[in-house]
């Protein structure tokens, strides 16, 4: 097997193919801050704009607040370097220099097909870039034409780096790994000097510092020297421990520099002491990318590998400053990510990662996402001078985490197990830190899985022996033991209203245990170990992710496996079920998240990522699908598109799973624009499906109209009597009622005279007008209707009619039929009713529209029992059985129910 690379990845993009996902959409990415390339920092007035590279696009950030301002395009290949330049934004990708502006592309300056172009630096209208063969490119940026090329032979002049000196016009400082710098004039083209000085290694980065003629020199060996470049002699030099990879000054009238190293660390220096003034240990994860100070501020920007841009105050006395913002991710993959339970939200997803740290992202509000803190640990390392730094102090990496918000403002809601400990922690999300215990195995052993029941209360150990520990969250204190596995535990849960607590271990079992005893009441032996056991505390449902790549669903009362969800060409990384029950979502190794159908067993979705998924979860609202992936530091959210669109359901065989074409992951921009070449539906030629009426024709249907439609009806009275107005309407204007009104606004009688007609009509006409209501429009739309289907013989227009009205419509539709036609509309009605029942459809709205018609026509139907008797017998008949039949049906699922309920 070839040796995969271990780099985080950062934003991926996947490469979109025919079909896709017919359930979720790319929506955004969570967590992405920049990654090892340097920033670009831009002064506008009092304002502040930094922008960092991100995988194939960039973030423009506001420094006040680091907040995002804008997101750049998607672009065909990493971006390596970038520069602000006004409102445009220079991007170097794919070889390629790219001019945006407000975060959209806008032209492509001249190629020049030398690969990547990187250290991208500007003055004036000209643009210069290293190329990837050793030349210095450049531009004129704003016409987008190459001004003119320097090549260099490597083997003596190796370029790696580039600075524009102060006052020197046209004229630019390259450094090479040799040691040795050239100024060159671009205008002619000439190397107008080489330096005599050997710096003795290889140039890292150089930076202009506040003196002129005055340049700062980063070397390979750790060396920071200030060289004079008229005078071609060093000025002073200083050391540091790792490689240099920034240097910054300050410019607020303090002699200080900055100089950061591939260790992370940042080292302060006193200019005029010349001496070191203090160290920023573990300032970043990874390498520092870049350092910059803000013109006439004491602020310290600095931006590295691992994903974290960081804003560092100096505002005491001694110098040393402290961290005054920061905006970070995950600094390694995550690979296990829950939503946090903050009242059924879905607003908080807690992650960890092969950082070793536990975080805290909110989906709506980016400035929300913290890091929970393991305390100042820069300040112990510093204390206690550890061997290693702070990494030596940090927790070791999360295995498993469990969490349950129902206490969290009172005590720890977080229980977390590590990688190789016999510790568990609590931590407190409400404070974003760490929580107030260390739980420690009995015997011992290192915890493997971790649990917290649904009412906060306790925690649960899942040992390597294959013990099983209860904790109080409040105290810390052991509760009870849970015997019986043989090998180590790998997944614990608790239902609703602690009854039951359920695990799984290496031995294949799937075990039930009683929450109050602790004795064991069920014992299930599975197919194949499961890896990864998840319940559905409402459905009372288990998910086993067992290691032959099959998904089992336990039946949480009766212990049984009700369904087995086969498909996945590679060991399950993942499930997680929809906040109903009726989904579930599984990632495995093959590359692919599968969406299973539990009531009919069948697989509904299946689309490929180009990383593997290694965890995912879906919101508690149903509205999005968060993932995490092998290679990547983000956390991924895929909105539901059965939240705004009709879905198909329809069964997808394991041929077209396998076939699954790879989708474009989010970026860090929200969209939920549709790839388009992701087709949402079974057929080309049929973009929605449409489900039938009545499967079959014995089957009683109930209407798809919404519940509270016909409840609303049946309550009309009652809910008018509480919406009354509470002072008694005042009284109009007394006038004749025969007056017409004038037309406007305002409640005006038209007070014409009597020979003031329209043209062409009589005073005969003029008192017919007059008249409130005629007999002609008296008649309402209802009592239309059932005057033609009575012609007709066929009702199902009437109560189609009737489906489309409000509820207060309905009723007065209902009450204003007319009684003056011998009561054939009456009975028009009744006989509607009948059809009604007979075709099984929309049985409920048919007794709702029942139960209005005979509250209203009561009296008049005993006045006239004779003529309308054999209708009501009919239509009683026909209400009687089809409610004989539903009566039946809901018996019998009552009765299978509490069987399933009580069976062991």
């Amino acid at each position: 097997m070839a040796v995969q690379d271990k780099k985080a990845r950062t934003e991926d993009t996947g490469v979109p193919g025919q079909g896709g996902s017919r359930l979720f959409t790319a929506y955004r990415a969570l967590g992405y801050t920049t990654n090892g390339i340097a920033h670009s920092v831009q002064h506008r007035g009092q304002s502040i704009y930094v922008t960092t590279g991100i995988g194939r696009t960039y973030h423009v950030y506001d420094a006040e607040k680091i907040n995002l301002l804008f997101v750049g395009p998607r672009f065909d290949a990493d971006v390596v370097s970038v520069v602000s330049i006004g409102e445009n934004t220079l991007v170097s990708s794919g070889g390629v220099v790219t001019v945006c502006r407000r975060g959209k592309r806008t032209r492509d300056l001249e190629a020049v097909g030398r690969g990547d172009i990187r250290q991208l630096l500007q003055f004036g209208d000209r643009l210069l870039g290293i190329s990837e063969d050793n030349a210095v490119v450049i531009w004129d940026w704003t016409t987008g034409e190459v001004f003119t090329e320097i090549e260099f032979a490597s083997e003596a002049f190796q370029v790696t780096s580039l600075v524009h000196p102060a006052t020197y016009v046209n004229k630019i400082v390259v450094g090479s790994a040799q040691g040795t710098m050239q100024v060159w004039n671009i205008q002619t083209r000439t190397c107008l000097y080489e330096t005599k000085t050997l710096l003795g290694g290889a140039i890292t980065c150089m930076v202009q510092s506040p003196v002129l003629d005055v340049v700062a020199v980063g070397l390979l060996d750790g060396r920071i020297v200030l060289h004079n470049v008229r005078e071609d002699r060093s000025v002073m030099q200083v050391a540091q421990e790792s490689r240099v990879t920034a240097i910054a000054f300050r410019t607020d009238d303090v002699a200080m520099m900055a100089s950061a190293g591939a260790d992370g660390d940042v080292a302060l220096w006193d200019l005029n002491n010349r001496r070191l003034v203090h160290v920023l240990q573990g300032a970043h994860d990874g390498h520092v990318a870049a350092a910059d100070f803000f013109a006439g501020q004491p602020v310290l920007l600095t931006s590295g590998s691992d994903n974290a841009v960081k804003e560092w105050i100096f505002d005491g006395n001694d110098g040393v400053p402290r961290l005054l913002r920061q905006r970070s991710g995950h600094s390694a993959a995550p690979h296990m990510i829950r939503y946090h339970d903050d009242g059924g939200e879905g607003k908080h997803i807690l992650s960890a990662g092969r950082d070793g740290a536990l975080r805290l992202f909110s989906v709506f509000r980016d400035e929300q996402n913290a890091e929970l803190s393991q305390g100042s640990l820069a300040r112990e390392a510093r204390n206690k001078r550890t061997q290693g730094g702070i990494g030596a102090l940090r927790l070791p990496q999360i295995t498993q985490f469990a969490s349950s918000a129902a206490m969290s403002r009172d005590w720890d809601d977080v229980l977390t197990c590590h990688q190789g400990s016999s510790d568990a922690h609590t931590w407190s999300v409400e404070r974003r830190a760490l929580g107030k215990y260390t739980v420690q195995s009995a015997d011992g052993a290192s915890v493997r899985a971790v649990a917290v029941s649904a009412c906060g209360n306790f925690g649960f150990l899942g040992l390597a022996t294959g013990a099983i520990e209860m904790v109080n969250m409040q105290s810390g204190l052991s509760r009870r033991t849970f015997m019986g596995h043989s090998k180590a535990v790998t997944g614990i849960q608790t239902d609703a209203c602690n009854r039951t607590v359920y695990s799984t271990a290496l031995d294949g079992t799937l075990r039930a245990w009683d929450f109050a005893s602790g004795k064991e009441t069920h014992c299930v032996a599975l197919a194949s170990v499961a890896s990864r056991l998840v319940l559905n505390r409402d459905a009372g449902l288990l998910a086993c992710a067992c290691d032959d790549a099959c998904v089992r669903i336990v039946d949480g009362e009766s212990l049984r496996v009700v369904r087995r969800f086969v498909g996945h060409r590679n060991r399950i990384t993942d499930v997680a079920f929809s906040a109903d029950g009726r989904w579930l979502v599984t990632a495995a190794l093959d590359s692919t998240i599968r969406t299973w159908d539990l009531p009919t067993g069948h697989m509904v979705d299946c689309f490929g990522v180009e990383s593997v998924a290694v965890s995912l979860a879906l919101s508690p609202t149903g509205d999005f699908l968060a993932t995490t992936h092998m290679d990547s530091v983000g956390v991924f959210l895929w909105a539901s598109r059965a939240q705004f669109a009709d879905v198909t359901l329809r069964r997808i065989s394991p041929e077209d799973a396998d076939a699954a074409a790879l989708v474009a992951m989010p970026t860090s921009a929200a969209s939920l624009d549709d790839d388009p070449n992701v087709d949402i539906s079974e057929d080309s030629n049929d973009a929605t499906y449409l489900s039938a009426e009545k499967l079959t024709d014995n089957m009683v249907t109930l209407s798809s109209q919404p519940r509270s439609k016909w409840q609303t009806l049946l309550n009309l009275a009652l809910i008018k009597k509480r919406n009354a107005p509470q002072r008694p309407p005042q009284a109009p204007e007394q006038a004749p009622f025969f007056l017409p009104t004038a037309e406007g606004v305002e409640h005006r009688f038209d007070f014409g005279t009597p020979g003031d007609h329209p043209t062409g009509s009589s005073p005969s006409d003029a008192q017919q007008l007059s008249k409130i209501v005629s007999t002609a429009s008296a008649q309402s739309g209802l009592a239309r209707m059932l005057m033609r289907a009575q012609e007709s013989q066929t009702y199902n227009g009437v109560f189609d009619y009737l489906k489309q009205l409000a509820p207060s419509a309905v009723d007065i539709e209902i009450r204003t039929l007319p009684l003056d036609d011998g009561l054939k509309t009456v009975g028009a009605f009744i006989r509607a009713a009948t059809a009604q029942l007979r075709s099984k459809r929309d049985f409920e709205l048919a007794q709702a529209y029942v139960h209005v018609f005979l509250g209203v026509f009561a009296d008049v139907i005993k006045a006239n029992v004779r003529e309308l008797e054999p209708l009501l017998v009919e239509l009683r008949r026909e209400s009687c059985a089809q409610w004989a039949t539903v009566d039946g049906l809901v018996r019998y699922s009552a009765c299978m129910v509490e069987y399933m309920r009580s069976s062991k």
